[in-house]
Formats: C-alpha cells, sequence, structure tokens
C-alpha cells in the first residue's frame, strides 16, 4: 500500500492563481501545517506506548515496594507493641523482686538484731522462767532464720525462671538493646539474691551453735543443780 501525504485542509491552487484580481484587504494567508506520513505516525505511537509501558511497569515495582514496606511497618509494630508489654512485665517482676528484696534484708537485719542479745544473754541465764523465755526466743529465731532461707531460695528461682524467659527472647549480645539490658540488671539482682541467700546460711549455721550452746549450758546447769541437791 502507497502511503499518501497528509494534506491540510485550506485554499486551493485556482483560488491562489486568482489572487492578483482580488482585492488586497480580502487575501487569506493558508495555514501550512508539516506534512507526516502514516510510517512516521505509525513509529511516533509505537514510540509513545513503549514509554508508557515502561512507566507502567515502574508504577507496579514501585506499589510492590510500597506493599512490601507497609507489610514490613505492619510486622515491626506487632513486635514493638510484644516488646513493649514483655518490658512492662519484666518491670513489675523487677519491682516485684525488688520489694521482697528489702523484705528479706530487713528480716536478715531483725534476725541480726536477735541474735546479739541472744549470744550474750547465754552465759547470764538462770532460772526455769529465764530457761522458758530462752528457749521461746529461740525457737522464734529458728523458725524466723528457716522462714527467710525458704523466702530466699523462693526468689532466687523465680528470678532465674524470668530471666531464662527473657533469654528465650533475646538475640545476639548487644549493649544498646533494652531486653538485654533488662536481663542484665535481673542477673545483678540474682546475684545479690545469691549473696544473700550465702549469708542467710551462715546466721542459721551461727543459730544453730547459739543453739548448741544453750543446750550445753542447760545441761551443765542441770548437773550443776544435780550436784547441788546431792550435797
Amino acid at each position: 500500500m502507497t502511503s499518501k501525504p497528509l494534506v491540510s485542509a485550506g485554499i486551493n491552487n485556482d483560488d491562489l492563481s486568482d489572487g492578483a484580481s482580488m482585492p488586497s484587504t480580502s487575501i487569506v494567508n493558508a495555514i501550512v501545517t508539516p506534512l507526516m506520513t502514516y510510517g512516521q505516525f505509525d513509529g511516533l505511537l509505537n514510540k509513545w506506548n513503549l514509554a508508557l509501558e515502561d512507566q507502567e511497569k515502574q508504577f507496579l515495582h514501585q506499589v510492590n515496594q510500597v506493599n512490601a514496606w507497609d507489610r514490613t511497618l505492619m510486622d515491626n509494630g506487632e513486635k514493638i507493641a510484644l516488646l513493649h508489654g514483655e518490658v512492662e512485665k519484666v518491670k513489675q517482676d523487677q519491682k516485684r523482686l525488688e520489694n521482697e528484696l528489702d523484705f528479706v534484708l530487713s528480716q536478715q537485719k531483725e534476725l541480726e538484731e536477735i541474735l546479739i542479745p541472744l549470744e550474750e544473754s547465754v552465759n547470764q541465764q538462770s532460772g526455769a522462767a529465764s530457761q522458758q523465755s530462752t528457749d521461746e526466743e529461740h525457737e522464734r529465731t529458728y523458725q524466723s532464720a528457716e522462714t527467710i532461707d525458704a523466702q530466699l531460695k523462693q526468689m532466687t528461682q523465680d528470678l532465674k525462671d524470668v530471666i531464662e524467659y527473657l533469654n528465650s527472647f533475646a538475640g545476639p549480645a548487644n549493649t544498646t538493646d533494652p531486653l538485654q539490658q533488662i536481663c542484665k540488671i535481673l542477673n545483678t539482682h540474682m546475684n545479690s539474691l545469691q549473696w544473700i541467700d550465702k549469708n542467710s546460711g551462715i546466721l542459721q549455721r551461727k543459730v544453730e551453735e547459739v543453739t548448741q550452746i544453750m543446750e550445753n549450758h542447760q545441761f551443765m546447769e542441770q548437773k550443776r543443780r544435780a550436784r547441788m541437791s546431792f550435797d
């Protein structure tokens, strides 16, 4: 098929040939547009189609990226919410452990205050009434020591469970990670509790030693009274 040139509408040649006989005010200049073949138009149309397809591909690629970023943001938001809940739970557990630790320290101090006069009074006690009071004091002290020891063991186990639970969420060591910092603080608390537990054991052994001294004192006092009664 032979491509025919596209000719714009205008004044024909016959009209132009008669232009000399027309008045100058009635002459109309013909508007001439560039001529374009069908092949040129088809090539330009294909070029536009390719450019449009390329823009469409880029747009779809950007849409996929935005969707991926949106999913990532949603996942991270859920993880942050979960981590925030765990941190709040750890803060509550830490506060509870601190309160229990303060209570244990006060109990330990009270036990020490009880032991000091008890040791001093061992060599000064005499008589049945005094001995009965000492026995009651000794029994109360011994029970306090056992109670403190049981509380320390329970607190140590609770703290160990909390640390293991947190370590299950923790990844590689990172000093800027709040979870790692909390684990470090709890490990310090656990070391403190172990130290208190150790000292509580020492105090308990001390109570047992005082008990043994009192029993020996009672035995010697009974022997002395028996000899005095025979004399």
